[in-house]
């Protein structure tokens, strides 16, 4: 029994023009599958994302979560490191994780350390220094802090 002849790969030299639109084509039978874990919430949190090893914090809002992850958007935040810590603004909750995915303007976080942050009480035991101030300051909790300038997406831990 013979094969079909398989179709020629194409190089930069003998591809089509840059204008041409390619075709994708996918099996009948493709369905994209959900892995997550458990479902997400939809949502429009306030948020922050804390890069601790830049010191810097990444204003964003969380579109959906769930326990164990959450999809965010923000502008552009620049190299993604690999520990990430997201303080939603609105349930004052600090989740540890990494990136499960990332574009310039998104991402898809997946947690494996959550923690309640209650105002008025002190820094529970396994939350960063730097985090529990980074909540505080962009939560209005301290008062002596200026509000960031309108528009100012980035800003730099002390």
């Amino acid at each position: 029994m013979s094969l079909p002849p398989r179709p020629a790969v194409r190089s930069a030299a003998t591809a089509p023009d840059a204008g041409a639109k390619a075709e994708v084509i996918q099996p009948a039978d493709y369905q994209y599958q959900d892995r997550r874990a458990e479902p997400r919430q939809d949502c429009d949190d306030r948020g922050a994302l804390l890069f601790m090893s830049e010191k810097q914090v990444v204003s964003c809002r969380i579109m959906d979560q769930s326990p164990s992850g959450a999809r965010v958007t923000f502008n552009n935040a620049g190299p993604i490191p690999a520990e990430i810590w997201l303080i939603d603004l609105d349930t004052h909750m600090a989740r540890r994780g990494s990136a499960a995915w990332s574009t310039p303007t998104r991402m898809g976080l997946k947690f494996n350390f959550v923690q309640t942050l209650v105002p008025g009480q002190p820094r529970p035991a396994r939350i960063p220094q730097d985090v529990f101030d980074a909540w505080k300051k962009l939560s209005g909790q301290i008062k002596n802090a200026p509000p960031p300038p309108p528009g100012d997406d980035v800003l730099y831990l002390d």
